[in-house]
């Protein structure tokens, strides 16, 4: 992928929202609701709940750290079950290096669709980028510890979303969402 601006168009087959559902956004059967810097102590308990189930976080003290960088909550709508999370932290990619935004997704595996982390990363990366651009940060760094998310058509896609690949880390594939380089369009509907 070249160093040329990227439009990105909402909504669209991966951006299937408008900015406008950026707070909250019901998605099929689930609902995503954006509680970046803003997560209630009962949000947080689900959480912590959640990550311990699944193993995903070894103690609850961990968890309940990490329950702070939640940006999208994600339930069964019916339910109102959570059901996964994505993360958004200021942080280094390298000891020494510069800061930067960097995200983490866990949904539970009884609850996982390709088209539902795809649209909780794509509101992620719309929120970060008309939200938190103007931090000073240069952008968002995914780093896919799932060695599935690496595989072509995953990297296709991850590239339609505005990343680039910028290289590895301990082996995984280290993936960069850069704000200059990132134009949102907004199509009318008729």
């Amino acid at each position: 992928m070249s160093d040329q601006e990227i439009e990105i168009h909402l909504p669209s087959a991966l951006y299937p929202f408008r900015l406008d559902d950026l707070p909250e956004f019901e998605f099929g059967a689930y609902t995503l609701k954006n509680v970046y810097q803003n997560i209630t102590e009962q949000q947080q308990q689900a959480c912590v709940e959640m990550w311990l189930r699944n193993r995903v976080i070894p103690n609850e003290q961990a968890a309940l750290e990490r329950s702070k960088q939640v940006c999208y909550f994600i339930t069964e709508t019916a339910s109102e079950k959570l059901i996964g999370v994505n993360t958004l932290y200021a942080g280094q990619v390298m000891q020494g290096g510069p800061q930067i935004y960097l995200n983490r997704m866990f949904i539970d595996p009884k609850y996982r669709d390709s088209r539902l982390m795809i649209t909780g990363t794509a509101m992620m990366l719309c929120f970060a980028k008309t939200h938190l651009a103007d931090e000073g940060y240069p952008g968002v760094v995914n780093i896919n510890e799932n060695k599935k998310l690496s595989r072509p058509g995953m990297n296709r896609i991850f590239e339609r979303l505005g990343y680039t690949k910028k290289g590895m880390q301990n082996g995984q594939v280290v993936l960069f969402y850069e704000f200059d380089r990132i134009k949102l369009v907004e199509q009318l509907l008729s």
